[in-house]
Order: C-alpha cells, then sequence, then structure tokens
C-alpha cells in the first residue's frame, strides 16, 4: 500500500472514530455552586452548593449541625475553602444508603477532596467543649445519573425535645423508603431516644423493612440496634448530644410504621 492509500485510511478511520457515538462521560461539575446556605444544619436539593455558617464568626461549644444533601448525580465532591474550627471540632462526610449510614470521612484541611459515590449525603459539624470559628466548605455533584434507592424523606430534629410519628399523615408507608431523621438538638445536651410503638413487615434479621438507630461517637455514626416488626427496643442516649434514626423499606408488603419521642 502506497503513503497516500495509508494517510487516507487512517483518515477515514478517524472520521469513524469520531463520528460514532461517543460512551457517556456523565455530568460534569458546575463551574462555581448554585445555591447557598449559612445556616446551622439544613437540606441541599442541588447540584452543587456553598454551605457557610459563622464564617469569621463565633461558634457556641458542643454545636452540633447537620445537613443533608440529595444531589442529582452519582459523585459528590466536598472541599473545605476556610475554615477556624479547631483541631478538637470536625466537620464529617458520611454517605447514607438502603443498607444503612457508611463510615463518615473528616474534613479538616483546606483544599482537601472528599470524594462520595452516592447521591445522599449527611454532614455533620461537630464542635469540641470550648466555643470555636466558623467555615466555608462546597460540593459539587457529577456523573450519571442512578435508578438506585435515594432518601425519600427525612427531618432534621434540633429542639431539645420531640416526637416524631411515621408516616406522617397515617397509612401505611410505601415501598423503598429511606427515611431519616438526624437528632441534633441546637441547645448542646444528651436527648434519649424512646420509640413507643412499631409496626414494621416482620424478617427474621430485619432484611425486608428496618429501623437502624446510630449514636455519634469518636468521630462516626455508630449502629446500636436494627429492629423491625413490632420490637421495642430499649431507650438510647446519645452522650456525645448527635444521633441518628434511619427507616428503610424493600419493595412488598408495607404497614403502618412508627413513633418515638425524645428528651
Amino acid at each position: 500500500m502506497n503513503t497516500t492509500a495509508i494517510i487516507a485510511l487512517v483518515a477515514f478511520l478517524f472520521a469513524v472514530a469520531t463520528a460514532a457515538p461517543q460512551p457517556y462521560q456523565g455530568r460534569p461539575e458546575d463551574p462555581e455552586p448554585v445555591v447557598s446556605v449559612t445556616t446551622c444544619g439544613g437540606h441541599v436539593d442541588a447540584s452543587s452548593a456553598s454551605i457557610q455558617f459563622q464564617l469569621g464568626g463565633s461558634i457556641r461549644a458542643d454545636m452540633r449541625c447537620v445537613w443533608i444533601v440529595r444531589a442529582p448525580y452519582t459523585v459528590q465532591r466536598f472541599s473545605l475553602i476556610s475554615s477556624g474550627l479547631k483541631e478538637t471540632d470536625g466537620l464529617y462526610i458520611t454517605a447514607i444508603s438502603s443498607s444503612g449510614l457508611r463510615n463518615s470521612e473528616k474534613l479538616s484541611t483546606l483544599g482537601q477532596n472528599v470524594t462520595v459515590p452516592s447521591k445522599s449525603v449527611m454532614i455533620t459539624l461537630i464542635v469540641g467543649h470550648a466555643p470555636t470559628v466558623g467555615f466555608k466548605m462546597e460540593f459539587y455533584s457529577s456523573g450519571g445519573s442512578s435508578v438506585a434507592p435515594d432518601v425519600t424523606s427525612y427531618t432534621i430534629l434540633t429542639t431539645a425535645k420531640g416526637n416524631m410519628t411515621y408516616p406522617r399523615n397515617g397509612g401505611n408507608y410505601g415501598s423503598n423508603e429511606i427515611a431519616l431523621f438526624p437528632i441534633a438538638p441546637s441547645v448542646p445536651g444528651q436527648p434519649t431516644l424512646r420509640f413507643t410503638r412499631v409496626d414494621l413487615e416482620t424478617g427474621t434479621s430485619c432484611q425486608f423493612d428496618s429501623i437502624r438507630i446510630y449514636n455519634w461517637f469518636d468521630g462516626d455514626y455508630r449502629q446500636v440496634a436494627i429492629f423491625c416488626a413490632y420490637t421495642i427496643p430499649v431507650s438510647v442516649t446519645f452522650q456525645d448530644g448527635a444521633g441518628v434514626v434511619l427507616f428503610s423499606s424493600d419493595s412488598s408488603v408495607t404497614r403502618t410504621g412508627f413513633d418515638f419521642q425524645y428528651e
């Protein structure tokens, strides 16, 4: 084959390759955050956000704040932009799934990135026993969309005491639900959680529908109970001031849910 023919063949193959459909690379990150959040805790339903709390200002000792991120794409990147937090404080990133909370990762260094392959993520601020100074962080969502179960309902409980009935409007809960209830009173304390009613699908190991209780301890949410059917668990005291109730259901058999209170 002569040189001219080789060049023509290479050009043809290049044209075919570039004209052919390329593999889906997923959605890129936003160039800058599309929303801004400045409260102690809250929800972020967006593809990116700036989260800053008391930046340059004071935060009381033993403060607990929880933000829930529900992003449209499968990969989330969190970066610390500015911070006056001390070594005894912490910002923690926790992925959420139908099988429970995953291990928390601490975001502590300026410019540090924590990347999480989950559409639903919880951010927790833990302040030590002395006042501290605020921070600014950003998150960006990218990648493909997903049909994997996402957090379907959540309530962040910040009062000193309270109660919850789920479903809130009565009737039965739905299939394939993930309902999240972080308990982080804005006035530092050690709330005790008590369930007063449980009506879930029965399973020998609670493999169908379940409730999990997590207690914050030593830089992570530790699962302290999992139960189902009509089981009323023993009360749990959140000695470090924060905890989570996570309910999940499968694709069949729904019942009337549960009630709990804390104080």
